[in-house]
C-alpha cells in the first residue's frame, strides 16, 4: 500500500485488501482502488472472473480477474471479510474391491409390502 495506516481500522483494512490477493490475481493499483473504495464505506463482492465494487446494492464497477485459488466467492467489507469456499461433493464409489461401500434399504418392507397387496388381492376375489 502506498500510504502508511493512521488507525488501528486502516491497519487492518489494510491487511483485508492484502488478503484479497490469496484469491485473486490483482495488481498494486488495484488493491489500492479496493482500499479507498472499502474505506469510503463501498462493499467489495468476489466472483469467479471479477472483483466488484458496490455502493449499496448498487454495483458501480468491476475489476476484471483471475482466481488463484479455488473459491466461490468472498464479500469484503470495513468490518470484515468472507470467504466461501468452493465445495465440492465427495464421490461415493460402488462396485468390486473390498472398499466399495454400498447402500440398500427397505427391500425386505417393500416385498412384505408386495406380498401382503398379493394375498389381499387374492383373497377378495
Amino acid at each position: 500500500m502506498n500510504k502508511e495506516p493512521e488507525t488501528y481500522e486502516e491497519l487492518i483494512l489494510q491487511r483485508r485488501c492484502i488478503e484479497l490477493t490469496k484469491y485473486y490475481e490483482l495488481s498494486k493499483e488495484e488493491i489500492e482502488r479496493i482500499y479507498e473504495w472499502v474505506k469510503n464505506n463501498g462493499t467489495v463482492k468476489g466472483g469467479t472472473t471479477s472483483v466488484s465494487l458496490y455502493n449499496g446494492d448498487i454495483l458501480k464497477d468491476t475489476i476484471l480477474t483471475r482466481k488463484s485459488v479455488s473459491i466461490d466467492g468472498l464479500l469484503l467489507t470495513k468490518d470484515s471479510i468472507k470467504v466461501y469456499p468452493h465445495y465440492i461433493e465427495p464421490i461415493h464409489y460402488s462396485g468390486g474391491g473390498s472398499r466399495s461401500h454400498s447402500s440398500y434399504s427397505g427391500g425386505s418392507s417393500n416385498n412384505n409390502n408386495n406380498n401382503n397387496n398379493n394375498n389381499n388381492n387374492n383373497n377378495n376375489r
